[in-house]
């Protein structure tokens, strides 16, 4: 076996960037599980949305499942709108460490890491507004949480849809 080292920073953005997409896909399975139509056609429309646009068509299709059927928890539907809100702060953050630009950095203790810059007009003619972040491979820790936690989450509403669904 060879020797295993730390992450670096730019394997905890990769890793980021490849678990982001499990939500993704894990958001289209319950788009499919809710609709319980042709699966196919559900993935067409679903590719065709941005991912904020699944997230807002989620939610309204779960709220309106848990309306129509009688086996459900109502209450449900507020814990569904907050994952949903999460979700979407999580796209923000991977549409922001994806359309950034990076350089390699050493922090005051000589750690290698990352510098991430992105600029962006601001309204009303202000100009560019540039916005730096220093990243150390724990830097990516809390959102490597978040991500955690909104899988299970999901998967949690998958399952209490599948159970809604066959009782």
């Amino acid at each position: 076996m060879g020797y295993m080292s730390s992450p670096t920073a730019y394997h905890q953005l990769g890793k980021f960037i490849v678990d982001f997409q499990y939500l993704e896909e894990a958001v289209d399975d319950l788009l499919e599980l809710l609709v319980d139509a042709d699966s196919e056609a559900i993935k067409i429309l679903a590719h065709e949305l941005e991912y904020s646009k699944r997230l807002k068509t989620a939610d309204a299709i779960f709220s309106r499942f848990v309306d129509i059927r009688m086996n459900t928890d109502k209450l449900k539907k507020d814990e569904f709108h907050k994952l949903m809100v999460c979700l979407g702060k999580l796209g923000e953050r991977r549409n922001e460490l994806v359309h950034s630009k990076y350089n390699p950095w050493k922090n005051v203790d000589g750690n290698q890491g990352l510098l991430r810059r992105n600029s962006k007009l601001e309204r009303q003619g202000s100009g560019l507004k540039t916005n730096e972040e220093e990243l150390q491979p724990d830097a990516f820790d809390g959102d490597l949480a978040d991500l955690r936690n909104a899988a299970q989450s999901l998967e949690v509403f998958r399952s209490a849809i599948i159970d809604y669904v066959y009782s």
